[in-house]
């Protein structure tokens, strides 16, 4: 199937997702169909050089994947973190990499702003203090996280039944509860269960993810 042809039946499909109502099981079913067919259609940006240099930590592009999955579902139709998608001005796929782009980039500037943070240590009643240490303690989990929490243990039994093959202790349950905030970095996570941030990533996306977003949109998150 050519460019145009594809372009044309993603815009189908859109159409179709958004004749339905939001938080509806037709239109999270669409949703999940329309992620797997831009993953298929192998047109994501991979950022493969930008990785390969160190430019760009892979964890970093995998969490920049994730939120962008959840900006498309939030404003393909109707405009709630962001403008709505409009198909006069770009196609899905551009649209999907221009966010994912600009998800990477405020990572990067985030990071740059960390590394200057902590490089310059504070003069404080006559002692140098790391910033880091004077923060204050994290905030009580936002309500979303919290309903997330709360889900995810509801499901327990469930979620750890999806695991990566001969893994059962890589399993949903415990990758969405080690990604809500604060994460584990998926760097440490492939230190500590001894497999590939590609392997991690991989199965988040094609197994957790999508439960993770039905939910949201069935509680009206998304």
């Amino acid at each position: 199937m050519d460019t145009s042809s594809k372009n044309l039946s993603v815009n189908r499909l859109i159409q179709d997702i958004c004749g339905h109502a939001m938080g509806s099981l037709e239109r999270r079913r669409g949703l999940n169909e329309l992620v797997r067919t831009v993953q298929q259609a192998d047109r994501l940006w991979k950022a493969g050089p930008a990785i390969a240099s160190g430019e760009i930590p892979v964890e970093d592009y995998y969490d920049a994947l994730q939120q962008t999955w959840l900006y498309v579902c939030r404003n393909l139709c109707e405009a709630k973190t962001g403008k709505a998608y409009d198909p006069t001005i770009a196609s899905l796929f551009t649209w999907i990499n221009a966010y994912l782009k600009f998800r990477i980039e405020d990572m990067r500037r985030t990071r740059r702003q960390e590394e200057q943070t902590r490089a310059s240590p504070i003069l404080r009643e006559g002692e140098w203090h790391d910033p880091l240490e004077i923060m204050p303690a994290q905030p009580s989990p936002l309500p979303i996280e919290a309903h997330v929490q709360r889900w995810v243990n509801q499901q327990e039994q469930q979620l750890r039944s999806i695991h990566v093959r001969d893994r059962p202790d890589i399993n949903c349950f415990t990758l969405i509860l080690r990604r809500l905030p604060p994460e584990t970095a998926w760097s440490e996570l492939s230190q500590e269960l001894q497999v590939s941030v590609a392997t991690l990533s991989g199965f988040y996306q094609r197994e957790c993810l999508p439960r993770l977003r039905d939910f949201g949109l069935s509680e009206g998150f998304l």
